[in-house]
C-alpha cells in the first residue's frame, strides 16, 4: 500500500523533466518575467526618439537595450573638425578620442610614432602640424588623465577602457588653473576646463566643479561640452529642486546623458521644479521627465505637455508609452497564460476575486483608453507633418484595442504615404488587424495579403530588435482570431510563431525538440486537425501564407504528428484508430524519439501501485502500437482473467501508473513552462479516457468486470484491492484542502471488508496486507 498522495498537490511536480533544456522549480512552477509575456503591438516612432529607448514602458525596471546613442560624441568630433579645418574627418577624430586608449597614444607620442601608429588619420596628421601643438598637448594630457583614479571613464564620455601597462605615467594635476589660463585659445580652455571639472566631480571637491562651470562653460551653448559639465554641477547642488531643474536642461540639450538624468532625478518635487522653468518648452521636459517613469494611466501629464509643447517629441513618446500601458493592460490578460497584466499599480487588484477584479480593471482601463482616444482625435488637426501620422497611428491603434474596427481602418488609411518608415510599419500591423478582424480567412488571398503585412513586420528585425515583442504580439492576436473560426491548425502554428519571437532566451524555437512541435495542438487539436496538419507538411505547392506559418514550426517528421494523433484516439477510447495509426509507424519510433524510452519501459498489464521499489524492471520494450492491439485481444475475450489484464493496463496509463505517457506527454499539468507556453492543461487531462487519467474510472470498470466474473478467490482477493486503490485515489483526486477532506473524509468500500474477511486466506492477501490498509477499516 503505498502512502497517501493528493494529486492536486502532486501537480506542481510537472514532468519536465522531459523538457531538458528549460528551468524548473519544483517548488513554485515556471515562470517568465513579466516583461517576457507582455504584448505590445503599438511601435511607431518619430525622429528623436532613439535617446528616448529606456523610457518605454516596460515590466522591468527600466526598458532593456543594447544600444547607446552616439550623437554627442559626434557633436564633439564634428567641433575638433570646425576648430582644426574641414579637410579632418570626423570618424578619425573619433577613432582617436573614444576608441583609442591611454596608454597606446602615450607610447606613439613618446616614440615619436604618432604617424606611423595612426597613418593616414586626419586628425593625427592635423595635430602633428607644428600650429597645433597646443591641441596635441591637450590631447596628450586628457590621454594621460584617464589613468588618473578613474579608469573606468574614457575622456569626455562615459566609455569603459582597458588598460595593460601597471607603470603609466600620471598627468600633471598639480596647477589645473595654470593650464586653464596659459591655453590661449577659448576652444581649449573650455575643454581643460571640462577636464578638471569631471576631475574635481569624481574627488568630491564639489565647490571646484560649480566654479569651474560657471566661469568657462555656463555661458557658451554652443559646444556639447556645456551640457556634459552641467550634468556634473546639478550632482553637486544639494538644492534638490534646483538640481532636478538643471537635470531637465541637460535632459533637453544632450542625448548621451538623458538615462543617467532620469537616474538622479529627484522625484515628487513637481511643483517645486516647476516653479524654476523659465519658459514653455523647459516646463514640457520638466513634466515629460516626470511622467517616463509612471506605470499608472497618465493622461492628465499629456495633456498639460500638449497645452505648452503640441509639437514635441517627448508628447509623442508619451502617448505611444500610454498606449502601450493599455496593451498590457487589456491584451496580456486577454492573450497570454498569465491571466494579468505585467505591470500592477496601486489601486490593482488582481489577486483577490480574480474574475470581478478583471471585470473592473478591464471596465477602467477601457474609459481611460477612450479618454485618451478622445482627447488625440480632438488635437490631431491642429498638428502636421510626422506628428500627425504619429497621432493618427495612435488613434487608430485605440481604435482597435476597442474594437471599433471600422474606425480604426479609416484612421489607418489617414495615415500619409510619406510617413516614415516605422509608422508605415505601424500602418501594416493595423492593416493586417483589419483583416484579422472583417475578412475572409479562410480565402487564399487574404491569407497572403496577411503574410506580407507580417513579412513587412518581420523585414525590419533585423534592424530593430525591439520589434520581436510586436511580433509575439501580433501573432499572438492573429491565432486566436484564426482560433474563433474554427482553424486550430494556423492558430496553432501562428502561436509557435508568437512564442519564438517572445520567449527570449527561454524560446523552445531557439533549437526546436519533439514536444515544441505538438505542444499547441496536445491541448486543442481534434483528431481532424491532426489531419490537417500532416496534410500541410506534406503540401508541396504551399501558398506564400502557408510557406510563411510552416517556417521554422512545422515538424521535420510526420510521425511526430502521428505519435499525437494515436494518443488522442486512445484518450477517445477509439482504440482502433489509435491501432491503426501507431501501426502506420516506425516500430523503433519510440526508442528513439523525445523521452518514451525514460517513461514507457515497465510491464503494463502489473500495476504499479502494489509493486515495491525493487520489484520493478525497467527493461520492458514498449511498442504503442503491440500494446493497443493487446487491449483490443483482451477486450474480444471478456473473461475475468482478461478483464483483470485490461483493469491493470488502465490502472497503468492513468498519472499513477507506469505507462502514463500512452495518454499524456508530460505527468500532470501545474505552473510549468510548458503550461505557461500552451495553457495549463489540467482540465483536459480530467477528461482523458472519460476520467480515467485522475479517477481511474475504467480501470475501476474492469476490476469491477473481473470480480463479477472470476471464480478464483486469488483473482477476487486482487479486483477487491485494486478497486479499493481506485476509490482511494480517486476520492483525492477530488479533494483540494485539509476542510473538504475533514467535511469529506475517504470512506473504505465494501471491498476492503471483504478483503479482510472473505478473502483473508489467498496469496494476494498475504502478498499486500498492511497495517495501514487495516486502518482504513478500523
Amino acid at each position: 500500500m503505498e502512502p497517501k498522495i493528493y494529486p492536486t498537490i502532486m501537480r506542481v511536480f510537472s514532468s519536465l523533466l522531459l523538457v531538458l533544456s528549460f528551468h524548473v522549480s519544483f517548488a513554485c512552477g515556471w515562470s517568465v518575467s513579466p516583461e517576457t509575456s507582455r504584448l505590445a503591438l503599438f511601435k511607431a516612432q518619430r525622429e528623436g526618439f532613439f535617446k528616448l529607448t529606456p523610457f518605454y514602458y516596460s515590466a522591468d525596471y527600466y526598458y532593456s537595450t543594447n544600444t547607446v546613442s552616439g550623437v554627442d560624441q559626434e557633436l564633439n568630433c564634428m567641433e575638433w573638425q570646425k576648430k582644426l579645418g574641414s579637410k579632418i574627418d570626423p570618424k578619425d577624430v573619433h577613432t582617436i578620442l573614444y576608441e583609442t586608449d591611454g596608454e597606446q597614444f602615450e607610447t606613439a607620442y613618446e616614440n615619436k610614432s604618432l604617424q606611423k601608429v595612426f597613418s593616414k588619420n586626419t586628425f593625427i596628421e592635423a595635430l602633428l602640424l607644428s600650429k597645433n601643438k597646443a591641441f596635441l598637448n591637450y590631447i596628450l594630457f586628457a590621454k594621460k588623465l584617464e589613468y588618473n583614479g578613474n579608469n573606468d571613464v574614457k575622456w569626455e564620455s562615459w566609455d569603459q577602457v582597458g588598460y595593460g601597462s601597471k607603470d603609466h605615467k600620471l598627468a600633471d594635476v598639480n596647477d589645473f588653473e595654470k593650464k586653464i589660463k596659459t591655453a590661449k585659445d577659448t576652444f581649449l580652455k573650455q575643454r581643460y576646463a571640462f577636464l578638471i571639472l569631471r576631475y574635481s566631480f569624481y574627488a568630491e571637491d564639489k565647490n571646484e566643479v560649480i566654479r569651474l562651470y560657471d566661469t568657462y562653460l555656463g555661458d557658451n551653448k554652443n559646444t556639447i561640452l556645456e551640457p556634459w559639465a552641467l550634468y556634473y554641477k546639478a550632482l553637486c547642488i544639494e538644492n534638490f529642486p534646483l538640481q532636478n531643474y538643471l537635470l531637465s536642461k541637460v535632459f533637453a540639450s544632450c542625448e548621451e546623458k538623458a538615462f543617467a538624468v532620469l537616474q538622479h532625478y529627484n522625484w515628487k518635487l513637481t511643483e517645486q521644479t516647476l516653479a524654476l522653468a523659465q519658459n514653455d518648452e523647459q516646463r514640457s521636459v520638466i513634466l515629460a521627465i516626470e511622467s517616463f517613469r509612471n506605470p499608472a494611466p497618465d493622461l492628465k501629464t499629456i495633456q498639460e505637455v500638449y497645452k505648452v509643447s503640441p509639437n514635441s517629441i517627448n508628447l509623442s513618446f508619451l502617448i505611444g508609452r500610454e498606449i502601450n500601458k493599455l496593451e498590457d493592460w487589456i491584451f496580456t490578460p486577454q492573450y497570454t497564460n498569465n491571466g494579468s497584466p505585467s505591470v500592477t499599480f496601486e489601486g490593482s487588484d488582481w489577486y483577490g476575486n480574480y474574475a470581478k477584479a478583471k471585470e473592473e480593471n478591464f471596465n477602467k482601463d477601457i474609459s481611460h483608453l477612450r479618454a485618451l482616444e478622445y482627447f488625440l482625435i480632438a488635437i490631431r488637426e491642429q498638428s502636421s507633418g510626422e506628428q500627425k501620422d504619429y497621432i493618427t497611428a495612435a488613434i487608430a491603434q485605440l481604435c482597435f484595442m476597442d474594437d471599433q474596427i471600422d474606425l480604426g481602418k479609416k484612421y489607418t488609411n489617414m495615415i500619409s504615404d510619406k510617413a516614415n518608415a516605422s509608422i508605415q510599419m505601424q500602418k501594416n500591423i493595423q492593416l493586417a488587424l483589419v483583416s484579422l478582424k472583417q475578412d475572409n480567412l479562410k480565402s487564399e488571398k487574404v491569407q497572403n495579403q496577411l503574410y506580407e503585412y507580417f513579412n513587412s513586420v518581420e523585414s525590419l528585425v533585423e534592424t530593430d530588435n525591439g520589434l520581436f515583442k510586436n511580433l509575439y504580439s501580433l501573432y499572438r492576436i492573429a491565432s486566436a482570431d484564426f482560433a474563433k473560426k474554427g482553424d486550430r491548425v494556423t492558430a496553432g502554428l501562428l502561436m509557435m510563431k508568437s512564442d519564438s519571437k517572445g520567449a527570449g532566451e527561454y524560446s523552445v524555437y531557439d533549437n526546436p525538440y519533439f514536444y515544441s512541435y505538438i505542444g499547441y495542438f496536445d491541448r486543442s487539436a481534434t483528431i481532424d486537425d491532426v489531419d490537417k496538419l500532416m496534410a500541410l507538411q506534406l503540401k508541396e505547392d504551399k501558398t506564400p501564407f502557408e510557406k510563411y506559418i510552416c517556417s521554422g514550426t512545422i515538424a521535420p517528421n510526420i510521425n511526430y504528428y502521428k505519435d499525437l494523433k494515436g494518443t488522442i484516439a486512445f484518450r477517445n477510447n477509439n482504440l482502433e484508430l489509435a491501432y491503426k495509426t501507431f501501426a502506420s509507424m516506425p516500430k523503433d519510433f519510440w526508442e528513439k524519439n523525445y523521452a518514451f524510452t525514460d517513461y514507457l519501459n515497465e510491464n503494463p498489464f502489473s500495476p504499479k501501485i502494489l509493486q515495491k521499489d525493487k520489484e520493478r524492471k525497467f527493461n520492458y520494450r514498449f511498442n504503442k502500437a503491440d500494446f493497443i492491439a493487446k487491449l483490443i485481444q483482451l477486450k474480444k475475450q471478456n473473461t475475468a482473467s482478461s478483464n483483470l489484464q485490461l483493469a491493470h493496463a488502465y490502472f497503468n496509463v492513468s498519472y499513477l501508473g507506469n505507462s502514463w505517457m500512452m495518454v499524456a506527454y508530460d505527468w500532470t499539468a501545474g505552473e510549468s513552462y510548458v503550461d505557461y507556453v500552451y495553457g495549463d492543461n489540467s482540465e483536459n487531462e480530467k477528461r482523458y479516457q472519460k476520467g480515467n487519467y485522475y479517477s481511474l474510472t475504467i480501470a475501476k470498470m474492469y476490476y469491477e468486470k473481473a470480480l463479477k466474473m472470476s471464480k478464483n478467490s486469488n483473482e477476487k482477493a486482487l479486483a477487491s484491492l485494486m478497486i479499493f486503490e481506485c476509490n482511494y485515489y480517486s476520492h483525492y483526486a477530488n479533494i483540494v484542502s485539509t476542510e473538504e477532506e475533514e467535511k469529506n473524509p475517504f470512506k473504505a468500500g465494501q471491498e476492503l471488508v471483504n478483503f479482510y474477511s472473505v478473502y483473508k486466506t489467498t496469496p494476494t492477501f498475504k502478498k499486500y496486507n498492511c497495517p495501514l490498509l487495516q486502518s482504513f477499516i478500523n
